[in-house]
């Protein structure tokens, strides 16, 4: 009984190891082996099941992220959060919410949760974590991709894609008129000399995302960075204009 305690401990110390090990070349996956520029859609679903990095958010790896996310995270939440200055009647969607610890932990108060994650295992995490908001319906979870929005135009009031890939016209689109967006890149593209795609994902600037949220129609667009052990993070707001 001994030995099979010692081989969990030691098979589970393993797993967690390679997880905190994806889960950090998630975080700095700019970094990360280059490639031919991705079709469109499919930086959508690399992480996903049979995606090329796949096993990163998938698997026995991804359950271990889902328990070491939270933690590492904990700073870019906290900073999303004070951007966003949720109230309690917003309804916000979450693109990419992973074990949903962003929405569990950050939006309590907001009206209504959606989550949205291309991730099975991210999902069952966050099942748990907002188990009593989805038995009152105040909390949803999706599994889809990002690449086209499976929701109605207008439906949320507030739009977070946190470390996840995120179509500027397409988060315009269901957003309703004086919604608020934020966008958290990991690791951005800072200059011209930097690879252009890694680990799957386009990578953008700050002018690049500049152009993007504005000619999707956003306005009031502003960055600031983060710092870190994992940081350099670059974090965009933007807002749908109010109807005239």
């Amino acid at each position: 009984m001994r030995r099979v305690a010692t081989l969990a401990l030691v098979t589970g110390g393993a797993t967690a190891a390679v997880g905190v090990g994806a889960f950090a070349l998630g975080r700095l996956r700019g970094r990360g082996p280059e490639a031919p520029t991705p079709e469109e859609d499919s930086q959508y679903t690399v992480y996903a099941p049979g995606g090329r990095y796949g096993f990163m958010f998938n698997g026995l790896v991804g359950w271990a992220c889902t328990k070491y996310m939270p933690i590492l995270n904990a700073g870019v939440y906290e900073a999303v959060a004070e951007m966003l200055d949720l109230q309690p009647d917003d309804e916000l969607l979450d693109i990419g919410c992973g074990p949903g610890a962003f929405l569990a932990t950050k939006a309590r108060h907001a009206r209504r949760v959606v989550g949205l994650d291309a991730s099975p295992v991210m999902l069952r995490a966050a099942e748990r974590r907002l188990a009593d908001r989805l038995a009152d319906g105040t909390a949803q979870l999706v599994l889809g991709s990002a690449a086209a929005l499976p929701f109605g135009d207008g439906e949320f009031s507030t739009i977070t894609a946190i470390e996840a890939p995120a179509d500027p016209a397409e988060v315009f689109r269901v957003l309703r008129p004086g919604g608020r967006f934020v966008l958290v890149d990991p690791d951005p593209r800072k200059t011209s000399s930097e690879p252009t795609v890694s680990w799957g994902r386009r990578r953008f600037g700050e002018a690049d995302y500049r152009r993007m949220a504005e000619d999707a129609g956003f306005t009031d667009v502003t960055f600031r960075y983060r710092g870190g052990p994992l940081g350099g993070e670059l974090f965009l707001s933007g807002r749908k204009p109010a109807a005239s």
